[in-house]
Formats: C-alpha cells, sequence, structure tokens
C-alpha cells in the first residue's frame, strides 16, 4: 500500500512539473504548449474569407474581408468558444469598448467554430456590438494559424489580427492568452498611428 502510494505520488509530482514547465504553466494559456507560428506575419497581407454568420447578411454589407479595404482597420478575434467564462469576459469587455474602438475605424469581427444561431444569442447575452463569423470546419482558423492543437484541438486558438485599411496585418497576438482592455486599446492605438 505505502510502495503504491509513493508510486502515484512521484507520478503526480512528474505531471505537475510537467504542466508547470511549459503546458499552461507560462504565460496563462490554459494547458496549451505554444507551437510554431505559422500564421501570417505582420506586414504581410492578410488572407481574405468570406463572411458567414448571421451579422453578415445585409444585401449592401460585406461579404468578404477584402470588402474593408480602402474603409476600415479591422480587428479579428479568435476565440475558442461562445459561452464559455474566458470568451464572455472578453466579449462583454468588446461590448463595453465598442465606441473607443470604432472611434478608431476599427471592425471587430469574433470567429469561432460556433454556429450562427449560437453566435447570435451569444451576442445579445454578453451585450456584444461587433460582428460574428461562423468558421465551423476552422477553414479561416486554419488560414491564420488559430487552431488549437493540445488540450481542446479543433477549437479556435484565441488569437488577435490587427488588419489596416490596406489589408496588411499591423498587430497579432498569438500566444492563446486573453488580453486585458487596456492591452488591446495599447495595441490599436500604436499600431494605426503608424
Amino acid at each position: 500500500m505505502k510502495r503504491g502510494m509513493s508510486i502515484l505520488l512521484v507520478f503526480l509530482a512528474a505531471a505537475a512539473l510537467s504542466f508547470a514547465q511549459g503546458r499552461g504553466g507560462a504565460g496563462g494559456r490554459g494547458g496549451l504548449v505554444a507551437g510554431p507560428d505559422n500564421s501570417p506575419k505582420v506586414g504581410e497581407m492578410a488572407p481574405d474569407f468570406a463572411l458567414v454568420g448571421g451579422d453578415w447578411r445585409a444585401a449592401d454589407g460585406p461579404r468578404n474581408l477584402a470588402d474593408f479595404k480602402g474603409k476600415k482597420n479591422v480587428l479579428l478575434m479568435f476565440f475558442p468558444g461562445a459561452f464559455t467564462p474566458g470568451c464572455t469576459q472578453e466579449f462583454t469587455r468588446a461590448g463595453q469598448d465598442h465606441d473607443k474602438i470604432t472611434a478608431l475605424n476599427v471592425e471587430m469581427i469574433g470567429i469561432s467554430r460556433d454556429m450562427p444561431g449560437a453566435l447570435s444569442e451569444f451576442k445579445k447575452s454578453v451585450g456584444a456590438r461587433n460582428g460574428f463569423v461562423s468558421d465551423a470546419d476552422l477553414t479561416i482558423s486554419k488560414q491564420y494559424d488559430a487552431v488549437m492543437t493540445t488540450a481542446t484541438p479543433n477549437m479556435a486558438k484565441r488569437s488577435y489580427f490587427l488588419i489596416d485599411q490596406t489589408g496588411k496585418i499591423v498587430w497579432k497576438s498569438t500566444n492563446n492568452t486573453l488580453l486585458s482592455s487596456d492591452a488591446v486599446m495599447g495595441a490599436l492605438t500604436e499600431n494605426l498611428k503608424k
């Protein structure tokens, strides 16, 4: 019995050490190992995609990301899933900061694999005022290397991409970290004044 308990304790200690050394201890990544960053680089043109979801049905509205070129900057916000605690916090704050963000001529677009109906309900429940895109098959997330590969694979990885009016990526955060409102506003202000 003592030997079995000792083996269990050694196993648990090794598991805890492994977790702390990169599988969740660094940067609050929630148990995810940061792999190589294969996402589009700052300075590159943002990959285009269709805007699919309940927010993009207006006949005269944008149909693709490229439709914002020359008109607005765009902040893409990839997130794991509607109604999860971190995502609820993130988009509640985004709704509260909406006027400050749109004053910078920025269109915020939330992207997850949730279906359009779920995204519409989520938007209402958190008071978000930005648009959402349903990426059910992760096509867009894969273009931006914003797919979780461990812990909960086949979900969008929390990532942010700021695209200027020329269609170029001018800032990104791809380490699956929930950024504070101040950090997002700072990134927008700093990178759009150039």
